[in-house]
């Protein structure tokens, strides 16, 4: 700092235009990312992208879960049982927790939609975040050294704008998927396995029932008693089915919105405002800038 505060103006504009261009032949050579930002932020990316790749598979087996049930219950609702001389559907019982279902997979369409989007967010960022942000950057710093005055506050201000957006997508991203995943495995993730393990035992006999019967005789006889059979099955698997499945469906619900809706807005959030923050705090104005250099 003292040889600096020694040079001149136009030393120190020169000496600042050679780091510029140090930094730019590192920056399009790929050696800055590839063997330094990257490697260093190796075990962070692995991190985050491992705790994303879990939530997609959850979220994943989820939605076939509520798929199963659907479809469980939609066969069911058209089964109908002879009492006498007439005939009922029982299943009709089970059309709240149907609409249940299909609310439950719909969340998990969004979920899935939401974890996608912080991969590509992640990949984006290991890949093209540093030349990206990294060129606005050069060249925000390039024109505050050489461009006119009146140019200096718009330059600042893209300058930091870039930094911000080259920080929050290059660290911040898996730095909030990371920690939204170990949150959630703390908070989360006891009630997630109980009311998962209550819903799949539950959905046991109905994932059995729902193969197709193999026609071992022929003829519309034989077809009627396989159709009572499974009708007959079906009814046995309704009434297992427990009164608090709607009650674990809206827990998880619950869950799987705060793990990959909540959480990560409410982190992006945090991030936008302290991003928006570092751009639109006040810039020092020119005569407290000669004084501190005068200093």
């Amino acid at each position: 700092m003292r040889f600096f505060s020694k040079l001149s103006t136009g030393q120190r504009l020169l000496v600042l235009l050679l780091c510029l261009l140090t930094l730019a032949a590192g920056l399009y050579s790929g050696v800055l990312q590839q063997r330094l930002v990257n490697p260093a932020l190796a075990p962070l990316d692995q991190k985050a992208e491992q705790a994303l790749q879990q939530s997609l598979l959850l979220s994943s087996a989820s939605y076939a879960t509520a798929r199963l049930i659907d479809r469980g219950i939609a066969f069911v609702s058209e089964a109908e049982v002879g009492v006498g001389v007439a005939s009922v559907k029982p299943g009709q019982l089970l059309k709240p927790l149907q609409d249940m279902a299909v609310r439950y997979s719909d969340v998990m369409v969004i979920a899935m939609t939401s974890v996608g989007l912080q991969l590509f967010l992640l990949h984006f960022g290991q890949l093209a975040a540093l030349p990206l942000f990294g060129s606005g950057i050069l060249a925000s710093a390039a024109l505050l050294l050489c461009g006119p005055a009146s140019w200096r506050n718009s330059c600042r201000y893209l300058l930091r704008l870039f930094v911000a957006l080259l920080l929050i997508i290059r660290i911040g991203i898996p730095l909030t998927a990371y920690g939204v995943a170990e949150l959630s495995d703390w908070v989360l993730t006891p009630q997630r396995e109980a009311a998962e393990a209550a819903l799949n035992q539950e959905t046991a006999a109905l994932q059995q029932i729902d193969q197709p019967m193999s026609n071992t005789e022929d003829g519309s006889v034989s077809w009627l008693r396989q159709m009572a059979a499974k009708a007959s099955d079906m009814l046995g698997a309704m009434r297992s089915f427990s009164d608090n499945m709607v009650e674990k469906l809206i827990q998880l619900i619950v869950i799987y919105s705060l793990k990959t809706l909540l959480f990560p807005l409410l982190s992006m959030y945090l991030l936008w405002q302290l991003g928006r923050w570092f751009v639109s705090r006040p810039m020092p104005q020119p005569e407290a800038a000669d004084k501190i250099a005068a200093v």
